[in-house]
């Protein structure tokens, strides 16, 4: 239906006439025509127009998949009267404020589906934050602000009404960019798709869901005033207003500041405290502390003493300064929870359901529905609920009689029981992490166990991890909207709070988003071009950049710790360690912690230039931090990368290549990483020379995927294809020193087992040291 209304707008020419009606949005000027056209975008002072050609449109109706432009407009006092085909017409109250204006839906025509506000096209196009709704170029910027949940910033794409991907509040165009909401009516009864991949839904209308009472917040003025000028929007429209020591959390010094994950428990949470401090970490944070998800009960073996004990460690970390958090998967039920076992709750989010056709007994392995419809799509439970039973299920006949066979009786610690013909058999929405989800007034029971679980134990940061799952209740954005705003509102206390997914009116609530995880190589090769890619997102959605997830383990070494702090200072970024208890044996811990709070220091104090962070942020270039004199040191490293195809030789073939590079600096060792990509093969005792005089056979095989990285004091280290470390090998001699110039790397193969392969050979060297700034 969507996609009809896309193309229907699209192909609708715009007749142009004289303005109606000019309106103030802060230092914006935004004009109308008499038939609710945008014509101009004027700013206040330079009378710069950002009005383009194809004109956007205040507030659009949906009417039957149809999408109507307004034909005509009234305005009277502080109200515009529009009228549309179809005799509909749609009622809007303005507000005037210093540094905005204030739109509200306050009447509206029956039978209406949707409106749309906007688009708002523009020519703007440096800058677009397309989930926050502002863009901007160097001198000037514009943006939409949704003032409640029922308002979602965005393209109507889908009958449900959600912004699955990072954001189209602000979108780039050929023209520029151009800023959207919109509201759905959910008053009514729907059968539509939800979350995307539920077909034929029935979902029950919801006295939160009029169309009247949608509102947005214009706005234009300079750079530097946007977050001012949305703060005062907050305020003023009391919507969620997240304040960090007594700071407006977007704007607060401690925003978007490292923190530790982990798995404390009531023993250990002493340790990891003192090394959160150490570290010079914002917080200590559970990855996983609960045994259900639903009523969020602990573990008893990390918490015995339950949420008495949890709140024990909360003011222990209180007491030192930090933050104590904990994850969830926010609506995901786990089936253990006592919302599903052993008496599910009627409020489960069903994908429809059928009636018996034949009445069934509590061991029967077959049942008959009338109806195969809601049963046909294979999901990871197959779940059916009958009254107080639970019941998986393999597959349904594709003719009637429709039968469900396989079935798993009493499923979940259900119980099994007999059921009579026409009672109804309800399909559950499920997820492939084994979970089940709730309607949506089991929701808000579930928001209220999580501000309950928050308010008892004194815990202040949470993540929105699975923030998708409140899809499942079928009413889009408005869903995730309003759950996170029920947690917020529940609260008694300020809670820092992330989220899987960004959202337009969320992030008002939405401290940081930390995307990049570390289970799939070491430090540089676990999801490092996600990490990079996110940054722009971060800036331009005046969001904390932050660089993801890293695990530290017991091998991890300080280079790795280097790499990542480089990047987080290119960034002015933050990010999270996962330090897990064998870790901490780490015999590389001190240095770590050294490197920590050398780089942590001269990144909060502001001491690289502008510059410096350009080249930080480049993933490729190598780094180290040192304090000396009372002068911070930056130390470049030139990395030289050369690319070796090992295959099987003929007799008497040379195996060995050489490559020529430049020493740029001082007289120094190089240090040298042998790194063989491919899923299959391995290398036997490959040889390194340099300057055809040295000669080095390397006492290891390497196995596809690893790598072996050769220090300079004679110990070569050799690491898995996830970047631990599986054994030191002390070589017959260190590497040698060499001068200032040009000099050769010579490299034989050896011998390769199996199949063909490719070895990256990384050479990397001093190039310059640069003093930062005086040290305190």
């Amino acid at each position: 239906m969507f996609r009809l209304i896309a193309l229907l707008t699209a192909l609708t020419c715009f007749s142009g006439t004289l303005p109606a009606q000019t309106f103030t949005a802060g230092q914006l000027k935004i004009s109308l025509n008499d038939s609710g056209a945008v014509t101009a975008l004027k700013t206040n002072s330079a009378g710069q127009d950002y009005s383009v050609a194809e004109p956007g449109l205040l507030l659009q109706l949906v009417v039957g998949g149809v999408r109507l432009r307004p034909e005509k407009i009234r305005v009277s006092r502080n109200q515009i009267q529009l009228s549309y085909a179809q005799k509909k017409q749609a009622t809007l109250q303005l507000t005037p404020k210093p540094n905005y204006l204030r739109l509200e839906l306050t009447a509206i025509s029956e039978g209406v589906d949707a409106v749309v506000w906007g688009p708002i096209n523009n020519s703007i196009a440096d800058t677009i934050g397309n989930a926050v709704g502002v863009v901007r170029n160097k001198n000037f910027a514009i943006g939409i602000q949704c003032l409640n949940p029922k308002t979602t910033g965005g393209e109507l794409i889908n009958e449900e009404g959600a912004v699955f991907d990072l954001g189209t509040t602000a979108v780039a165009k050929p023209f520029g960019s151009s800023l959207q909401a919109f509201t759905i009516n959910r008053l009514k009864d729907r059968t539509i798709k939800v979350w995307d991949r539920w077909p034929n839904v029935p979902v029950k209308g919801i006295k939160e869901g009029s169309l009247t009472g949608s509102a947005i917040a214009l706005f234009g003025c300079a750079n530097a005033e946007v977050l001012p000028v949305i703060q005062q929007i907050a305020k003023d429209n009391k919507m969620p207003y997240t304040l960090w020591q007594n700071e407006w959390i977007k704007t607060a010094a401690e925003t978007g500041r490292p923190y530790m994950i982990t798995t404390f428990n009531e023993k250990n949470i002493d340790t990891f405290i003192q090394y959160a401090v150490r570290m010079g970490l914002a917080g200590v944070y559970h990855e996983d502390p609960f045994e259900t998800w639903g009523h969020f009960q602990l573990k008893k073996e990390l918490f015995p003493n339950g949420r008495k004990g949890f709140k024990a460690c909360v003011d222990k970390a209180h007491a030192a300064g930090l933050r104590l958090g904990f994850h969830t998967l926010t609506t995901f039920l786990t089936t253990n929870d006592a919302y599903i076992t052993p008496v599910p709750d009627k409020r489960l989010a069903k994908a429809g359901g059928a009636s018996l056709a034949a009445a069934i007994g509590a061991d029967d392995t077959e049942l008959t529905v009338t109806d195969k419809g809601s049963f046909t799509m294979k999901s990871d439970l197959n779940c059916v609920q009958i009254g107080d039973e639970l019941i998986r299920f393999t597959a349904v006949s594709e003719t009637a009689p429709y039968v469900l066979s396989g079935c798993l009786r009493g499923a979940f610690g259900t119980k099994k029981a007999s059921h009579a013909a026409g009672a109804i058999a309800n399909r559950l929405i499920d997820h492939p992490y084994q979970v089940l989800f709730p309607d949506w007034d089991l929701q808000k029971e579930i928001a209220s166990n999580i501000a309950a679980f928050i308010n008892e134990t004194g815990a202040d940061q949470m993540d929105f991890d699975g923030h998708e799952g409140t899809y499942s209740t079928g009413m889009g954005d408005l869903s995730f909207n309003q759950f996170a705003e029920d947690v917020f509102r529940q609260s008694k206390h300020p809670v820092v709070m992330g989220s899987s997914r960004a959202n337009h009116y969320f992030w008002h609530m939405n401290n940081y988003l930390n995307w990049g995880e570390p289970w799939y190589g070491g430090f540089r090769e676990s999801q490092s071009d996600v990490r990079i890619n996110y940054q722009k997102f971060h800036s331009s959605n005046y969001m904390p950049n932050m660089l993801g997830w890293f695990l530290i383990t017991a091998t991890t070494g300080p280079d790795d710790i280097d790499w990542m702090l480089a990047r987080a200072a290119g960034y002015s970024a933050g990010y999270a360690l996962v330090i897990r208890e064998n870790a901490l044996g780490n015999p590389a811990m001190n240095a770590i912690i050294e490197k920590m709070n050398q780089w942590t220091k001269a990144q909060r104090s502001g001491l690289f230039s502008s510059a410096q962070k350009e080249w930080l942020k480049n993933p490729a270039n190598e780094a180290r931090i040192s304090f000396r004199n009372n002068t911070y040191y930056l130390e470049k490293f030139r990395q030289n990368i050369f690319e070796h195809q090992v295959r099987q030789l003929q007799p008497g073939e040379p195996s060995r290549i050489s490559w020529d590079f430049e020493n740029p600096s001082q007289e120094q060792a190089p240090q040298i990483q042998l790194l063989v990509k491919g899923e299959e093969g391995k290398l036997e005792k490959p040889v390194i020379e340099l300057d055809q005089l040295f000669r080095l056979e390397l006492p290891v095989t390497i196995n596809a995927g690893e790598s072996l990285v050769i220090g300079k004091d004679g110990i070569a280290t050799l690491y898995n294809r996830k970047g631990q470390q599986l054994k030191k090998i002390e070589l017959s001699k260190p590497l040698p020193v060499l001068k200032p110039g040009n000099h050769s790397l010579g490299f034989d193969g050896g011998r390769l087992v199996h199949t063909e392969s490719r070895v990256l050979i990384t050479l990397t060297l001093s190039e310059r040291t640069e003093a930062l700034a005086a040290g305190n």
